[in-house]
């Protein structure tokens, strides 16, 4: 939520609140001592100055300059600025209306000199607020992109583990002359469709990443002659939900790689998705041998990829709990999605 409103038009449309209501501030001042119409073009005058001040530090002074380590530029460059943005606004008061708001003095030089002192504290406190927002800014910005890349980099290591772990059930049943293979071809486009181009979204609907688990599922059920005792049920209403893609999936995708289907007839993979309108609880079991502590041998993505995105986009509302036990392995994923 902060992020959304700290960035892109989110950003925008706080300052531009921000800046109007300074501007009805001063205008309900100004024009209450010197009437609607020279209140307005004070208010204006004042207000135009403020965003000069403002802007150009922030942007210009601190970004082009202090960002970039031209730290002796910026120190005068900001001195020249302060000063000359003071003096000038001082002398616009003189040369449009003569004098000052409270006193109307008519001696240029008395009056001037008292705006000047006055527009010097006030526009270096300005500059001072300006610098601490632009640099708190650009720090957020940066954590943010550094945040997005994170994640850009961990979507692309799931995409080649999740292609040739699927290639391989292909190569298998290809090798076999598997009748089905023709369908799990098509299977496999699905989900790479999915893969390549939803996964790019920050967020997709949770039924999408249902249906392509349902693929998955399909696909994998291809490779047998005899029904796998696979059991995926859902509890609850999913349409309302958004969830970053490929967040569950690898999940499933993990508990049929490890797993003891093809060679222990007690085995099985049991798949719980529960959703209620604050969050969703999703639990993936399955049976294993625990004689077998086989590893991806490519270092694959695995869980701890998982925990990674998990604590990039949830921080603070997930719970990621992984269980091995007896025979048993469990991995239960527990999500705020509002």
């Amino acid at each position: 939520m902060l992020n959304a409103l700290l960035s892109g038009r989110g950003r925008l449309i706080a300052h531009s609140t921000g800046w109007a209501l300074t501007f009805f501030v001063f205008f309900y001042l100004f024009s209450g001592l010197r009437g609607v119409q020279e209140g307005f073009a004070r208010t204006c005058l004042n207000v135009g100055f403020l965003l000069v001040v403002f802007y150009g530090n922030a942007k210009v002074l601190i970004n082009r300059f202090f960002e970039t380590g031209r730290y002796r530029e910026w120190l005068a460059l900001s001195i020249l600025f302060w000063i000359g943005m003071a003096a000038l606004r001082a002398k616009s008061e003189l040369w449009i209306f003569g004098g000052n708001i409270f006193t109307g003095d008519k001696t240029p030089a008395q009056g001037g000199l008292r705006m000047f002192v006055l527009y010097v504290l006030s526009y270096l406190m300005l500059m001072i607020f300006s610098s601490v927002y632009q640099l708190l800014e650009n720090r957020r910005e940066l954590e943010a992109r550094h945040t997005e890349a994170q994640l850009n980099y961990l979507k692309a290591q799931i995409n080649p583990h999740f292609l040739f772990n699927t290639l391989n059930n292909i190569y298998a049943a290809a090798t076999l002359r598997h009748p089905r293979t023709a369908d799990m071809v098509l299977r496999l486009s699905d989900l790479l469709r999915y893969v390549t181009y939803d996964a790019k979204n920050n967020r997709v609907s949770l039924d999408k990443e249902i249906g392509q688990i349902r693929a998955y599922l399909e696909l994998f059920q291809l490779k047998s002659e005899e029904p796998l005792p696979i059991r995926f049920d859902i509890i609850g209403e999913t349409e309302d939900h958004l969830i970053e893609p490929l967040l569950l999936l690898p999940l499933v995708e993990n508990a049929l790689k490890h797993g003891d289907l093809e060679n222990n007839p007690d085995a099985f993979v049991r798949i719980l998705l529960r959703s209620d309108p604050s969050g969703l609880f999703f639990q993936v079991e399955n049976s294993f041998d625990t004689a077998n502590r086989q590893k991806d041998a490519m270092g694959g993505v695995g869980l701890e990829n998982i925990r990674r995105r998990l604590e990039l986009h949830y921080r603070g509302r997930y719970h990621f709990q992984i269980n091995a036990q007896d025979n048993i392995f469990s991995a239960n994923l527990q999500l705020k999605t509002i």
